[in-house]
Formats: structure tokens, C-alpha cells, sequence
């Protein structure tokens, strides 16, 4: 591995567990990346595109949200979420790493980057940080699908009113990722949607950090907050002048097989975004950094970061 991990306390109270891949000492340093990752998986998974990051001169940072990784593992408390709002805990969080990151490059380029979940949270920092960034990467990202979404609502919401936000309800966590699943039918594995490469399925599929069962609060306040970010005011809400990198596989259900992610490029345009770049790849699916062309997904990444971290 080629990071260090540290750990940092929230606004809360809350331990929260970081990665840290230092910058080439060996050239000058371009700006300083912050890595928002998604649900039931940890920040140590984009090792990769952090590696080579760090190589170009860029210094990442990634935290392990709540109820997962390494901050989870401190507790022994993977999946468990027993707060009020999931979603504005973990954006904190990530704003408690942000002020880490300033303290410690006070001059560069701040970059946040965000997969799935992770690009929710990240959508919602820049509704109320966006001063703080320079640019936003989002991988994976999601308009709000209305049929499952406006489901999923009701029935946290009913079973949440008798079993409590912290119990686990794998009925309905299945709900929402067979149904990811089914798309690829006949399955292989139950992460089939993730990738068209079964090496990093199989990889995933058996690590021991990887959490499939949560706290339904965890999946309720993911709902609704989709269903709010998806609104106009969420997208006025983000500086017209803020470069957006954003990208997906045209086979990724998350994005309903393109046509969601559209979407929200679709409003990110008409708010007045002038610096977007929508990267739409064929035949990918969930995780483009873990797809068979993985290593061109990152390249682009890299080039759109050189383009928009120069001086």
C-alpha cells in the first residue's frame, strides 16, 4: 500500500479513521485531493488512482465514513449508524478532513472527489463549501429513481417508525441491490452491477472490510438526501464557476444504465455550469476505476486534473 493512516476527531466526538498518500517529494506539488468513498466499502480501495496521483504530485486524502472501514473497525461497529442524520455526520466529517488537509496546504489546489454515495456527500459539501474547492470530481453519481427511490422512502420510514433507525433490514437492502443485480441476469455473484471484471468482483466479494448490512437509518437519509440533491435548488446552489469532471458506465444501474447520470449533467448545464466534462464509458458499470479499462478511466482523470490544477 502506499498510504498511512491516521486518525481524527469530529465535530461529535467521533474518531474517524483517514488515509494519507503523500505527494512526489520529487516534483512540485499540484493540489491536494480529497476522496469521498461509497457505501459498504473503505477509502483504502482507491489505492490505485491515489497511487498514481501522488506520483503526478498530487498529496490525497480519504476518510472511512461512518458504520464503515477503518473508522467502523474502531468500535467494532461495521454497518452500525445510531445518529440522527447520516448524511450531514459524514459531510462534517469530511469537512473536519478538509481543515485537517488546509492546516496542512495553506497554497494549492483543493480537488474533492467523490464515487456513489461518496459523490452524493461530496454534491452536498459543495452546497454549502463550495468556497473552499476548486474543482469536483463525481464518479458514479445518481439522479433520483423515482419508482425505487419514493418506495425505498415510505418503507424506511414505516419500518423505521417500529424497529428504530439502528436495526439492520436486509429485506430491504436486498430490495435495492438485487434489483442493481438483476440487470445482469443470470448473476454470477451478488455484485455482478459492480463491474464487468470478475478478478475485482471475486477481490471485493471476499474483503473482510466490505459491509452489506446497515443500519436502515443509514438507508434512509441516503434516500432522501438523493431525492434532495436531485432538486434545482441543490443544483443553484453550485458556483457556476466550479469545474466538474463527471463520469459513469453507460451500463451502471446506479445511473439507470446512463439515462439517470444524464440527468444530472442535464441540470448541472442548465444551472450555468460553463466547465463540465461528462465522460460516459461503454459497456462500464458501477466502478469504472475497477473495470477492465480501468487504467484509461484513471488516465483521463489524470489529464482532466493536470488541465484544471495548472498554475
Amino acid at each position: 500500500m502506499h498510504y498511512k493512516t491516521h486518525t481524527f476527531k469530529s465535530i461529535d466526538g467521533e474518531n474517524i479513521c483517514y488515509y494519507k498518500w503523500q505527494a512526489n517529494p520529487e516534483v512540485p506539488l499540484k493540489g491536494v485531493v480529497q476522496i469521498a468513498h461509497g457505501i459498504g466499502e473503505y477509502a483504502g480501495r482507491y489505492d490505485s488512482i491515489a497511487h498514481k496521483m501522488q506520483k503526478e504530485g498530487y498529496e490525497v486524502y480519504a476518510n472511512d465514513h461512518r458504520a464503515h472501514g477503518k473508522t467502523a473497525e474502531i468500535k467494532q461497529m461495521f454497518g452500525y449508524y445510531g445518529g440522527d442524520d447520516y448524511f450531514e455526520d459524514c459531510m462534517e466529517d469530511m469537512h473536519e478532513l478538509a481543515n485537517l488537509m488546509r492546516t496542512e496546504h495553506q497554497e494549492t489546489k483543493f480537488i474533492l472527489f467523490g464515487h456513489s454515495m461518496g459523490s452524493l456527500l461530496s454534491r452536498k459539501f459543495v452546497t454549502q463549501y463550495a468556497e473552499e474547492l476548486d474543482a469536483l470530481i463525481l464518479s458514479g453519481t445518481a439522479s433520483f429513481i423515482r419508482g425505487l427511490g419514493n418506495f425505498g422512502l415510505v418503507a424506511t420510514k414505516v419500518v423505521t417508525k417500529f424497529r428504530g433507525r439502528e436495526r439492520k433490514n436486509s429485506t430491504l437492502k436486498d430490495l435495492f441491490f438485487d434489483e442493481f443485480n438483476k440487470k445482469f441476469k443470470p448473476n454470477r455473484t451478488k455484485l455482478d452491477w459492480l463491474s464487468t471484471d470478475e478478478v475485482q468482483v471475486d477481490k471485493f466479494e471476499e474483503d473482510p472490510y466490505r459491509v452489506e448490512d446497515f443500519s436502515l437509518g443509514i438507508f434512509q437519509d441516503i434516500i432522501k438526501n438523493t431525492k434532495k440533491l436531485n432538486k434545482k435548488e441543490a443544483f443553484d446552489a453550485t458556483p457556476k464557476s466550479l469545474p466538474i469532471l463527471i463520469f459513469s458506465g453507460d451500463k451502471d444501474p446506479v445511473g439507470e444504465m446512463g439515462k439517470g447520470v444524464k440527468k444530472v449533467v442535464k441540470n448541472y448545464k442548465k444551472t450555468g455550469i460553463h466547465d463540465l466534462t461528462f465522460n460516459l464509458y461503454e459497456g462500464g458499470r458501477h466502478e469504472m476505476l475497477n473495470e477492465k479499462n480501468s487504467d484509461q478511466v484513471e488516465q483521463d482523470i489524470l489529464n482532466w486534473l493536470k488541465e484544471h490544477t495548472q498554475a
